[in-house]
């Protein structure tokens, strides 16, 4: 008896010596981009997260560098990288999202039109992590930029951004909603978004999709009149979006990702300077729709960097933030680290997945 009992005594104090390291320091640099490029996008799979598309730093150009194909693989276990098939067609800013071992990559641009002339497209293809090889699948029903997409039972919502009005021969925004399954590889429409917006990310959190803040392109006079700070959360199951109460910060251009039920808006622009970027990340809880520098277990620190970013991913409760721009526009290949004290583990690890859960059961 006495044995099982400091063999519970050791394995507890094992247990405390791990969360007291996560909850050690804020934001660390673990490494750089093998590739310096911007307006690429992240998907993490198994540990791994996957740098997609973009364009060359080197090769700016003023923005009409060349689209990228090439894919970077950042192993979060072993701090290392090593490149992966390239992606067949090559594009910018195009959104994504992980459906069990495979990321869906959806839309996005290239600068090959008349004059660098940006070209939207509609394509979707899909990576197969396990495979390596890529698979083309049936195209977006609608062309347009500055969506978000968010995977939820199975299937993927791409949802709002902006479309082309042909009698004002410009962009304006959409709240259009259409959700794509990999199984049928079939489109079918949802309800619109009620407040038409883009340029912000989408987050699932207990299965229901949140959208904050983002663009509303040119209704509004000014940079900072465009942007908004509403948060809508949508039920896939009802078919329903409901209006909860605005952010109380505003700001441009962040990113965001979901820990343990609670969402993170990661560093972003100010709107009244658009050289000046934030380091700072707000933690926003749906269920009690409190905003917070505090997550449930640790303070949220800011990012050692300031910039703006347009790839995060999240490996077993650790935020990746990979590259970005600083103040001033000024490129950072940087990729920072954040443990957010949640122990998130594999279920074949047959371990507690909450601290709050070893708490409740001593």
């Amino acid at each position: 008896m006495h044995g099982k009992y400091r063999y519970l005594q050791s394995v507890f104090t094992l247990l405390l010596v791990i969360v007291s390291t996560s909850f050690a320091g804020g934001w660390e640099q673990v490494t750089e981009l093998p590739t310096w490029r911007i307006g690429h996008t992240a998907a993490a799979v198994k540990g791994k997260i996957y740098l997609i598309g973009g364009f060359d730093h080197h090769e700016n150009l003023g923005g009409r560098a060349p689209a990228l194909s090439t894919i970077d693989v950042y192993d979060t276990q072993t701090n290392t990288w090593h490149t992966a098939a390239d992606m067949p067609t090559p594009r910018i800013a195009m959104p994504t999202a992980v459906f069990s071992n495979q990321i869906y990559v959806f839309g996005g641009y290239d600068r090959k039109g008349p004059r660098g002339a940006f070209r939207y497209k509609k394509t979707v293809e899909m990576y197969d992590t396990q495979t390596d090889t890529w698979a083309k699948k049936r195209d977006m029903p609608t062309l347009r930029n500055g969506f978000m997409t968010a995977a939820v039972d199975g299937k993927i919502y791409v949802i709002g951004g902006s479309v082309h009005d042909k009698k004002l021969d410009r962009d304006v925004a959409t709240g259009l909603v259409e959700v794509y399954d990999p199984l049928t590889n079939r489109w079918e429409k949802r309800a619109d978004m009620p407040t038409e917006r883009g340029a912000t990310n989408a987050v699932v959190v207990d299965g229901k999709i949140y959208v904050l803040g983002g663009y509303t392109w040119l209704k509004a006079p000014g940079l900072p009149e465009r942007f908004v700070r509403s948060i809508e959360e949508y039920n896939p199951k009802t078919d329903q979006w409901h209006q909860l109460p605005d952010m109380p910060m505003l700001k441009g251009w962040f990113a965001t990702v979901a820990v343990d039920n609670e969402v993170y808006t990661i560093g972003g622009v100010d709107l009244e300077n658009r050289n000046k970027r934030f380091g700072d990340v707000d933690v926003y809880n749906p269920g009690v729709n409190k905003w917070s520098k505090i997550n449930k277990w640790r303070k949220a620190e800011p990012m050692t960097i300031p910039k703006t970013t347009t790839a995060v991913a999240v490996v077993k409760g650790t935020i990746y933030a990979l590259g970005g721009l600083k103040d001033g526009g000024q490129f950072s290949p940087i990729v920072e680290a954040y443990d957010t004290g949640f122990l998130a583990v594999d279920p074949k690890d047959k371990l507690l997945i909450h601290w709050g859960e070893l708490k409740k059961n001593q």
